[in-house]
């Protein structure tokens, strides 16, 4: 989903606790446990991507629960984004190494 230029980041599609089809977006060994708006975000920012935080909207899987979501600047493609996120709130010693 995409609004206004920005790719939506629901905690739920980096989260380690979640399959696939509960909506975890990412490899189990890419994701985190538990993560947070706040956590995304500001992972987000240290990569250079501007984002919105809306703390309360409700993953549509699990409406019952106000987890929150990122708006993050549409720069690459999302799945990139969310490895890039992932990568960078594990303290970047998983980050793929690109030689020049």
């Amino acid at each position: 989903m995409q609004a206004k230029g920005k790719w939506v980041i629901w905690p739920s599609y980096i989260d380690a606790k979640l399959k696939r089809k509960e909506g975890r977006r990412v490899s189990r060994k890419e994701a985190i446990e538990s993560p947070t708006v706040q956590l995304i975000a500001e992972a987000a920012r240290r990569l250079g991507y501007e984002c919105e935080v809306d703390e309360q909207a409700s993953y549509p899987a699990r409406w019952y629960r106000k987890e929150g979501r990122v708006f993050v600047e549409a720069k690459e493609p999302k799945i990139r984004m969310l490895r890039k996120i992932c990568s960078e709130i594990k303290g970047g010693k998983d980050a793929p190494v690109h030689r020049v």
